[in-house]
């Protein structure tokens, strides 16, 4: 089994099928596309079976406010947010997903390890996500301890990660976040 990385604009369209089946309501622009790799720094694995069909993605990326401290620096706005200086410092765990029928095969947990072991070599130091109400929330849970993950008490917000908030204002709360520091 072998990682590949989603590097051309049909290859995310396939990704963007894959999270929007395994994930109602998701936004039909979930991936960005190649041209703003320059705003989000997306990392997307995938796993193929033998004859190319998508088994599992996932999308480790820059955090919405991260972006848009970026939009805001090129306008002339400076940084509003302060964490310009922290864009390689950080990675959201945005998706990962398997297809139904090949789940419970280990492709979800090679994603995680192979990002984790990608972003430590990055020199990312502090990776983070969380899980919405409407998912296996328990399952979750324990997949993302057994990773390495620090598990934030339900409902209660991410702590400040290299000295910020990387929630948005107006953000609803999810079920949990988790975090770590990649490589532990």
């Amino acid at each position: 089994m072998t990682i590949e990385l989603a590097e051309t604009n049909s290859e995310r369209a396939e990704l963007q099928a894959l999270f929007s089946h395994v994930f109602e309501g998701i936004s039909d622009d979930a991936v960005p596309r190649v041209e703003h790799d320059d705003l989000y720094a997306p990392l997307l694995p995938l796993i193929r079976d033998a004859e190319g069909s998508l088994l599992a993605a996932a999308m480790s990326c820059r955090t919405e406010l991260a972006s848009a401290a970026i939009m805001a620096s090129r306008i002339g706005r400076g940084d509003p947010f302060g964490v310009i200086g922290l864009l390689d410092k950080h990675s959201e765990l945005d998706l990962v997903a398997v297809q139904p029928s090949a789940r419970g095969r280990g492709y979800g947990s090679r994603l995680i390890q192979w990002l984790d072991s990608e972003l430590e070599h990055r020199g990312v130091r502090a990776w983070f996500g969380n899980v919405t109400v409407n998912l296996e929330t328990d399952r979750l849970r324990e997949f993302y301890r057994r990773h390495g993950f620090e598990i934030v008490p339900d409902f209660q917000p991410l702590p400040p990660l290299l000295g910020k908030s990387w929630m948005k204002r107006d953000a609803q709360m999810p079920q949990f976040y988790f975090y770590k520091r990649p490589g532990n």
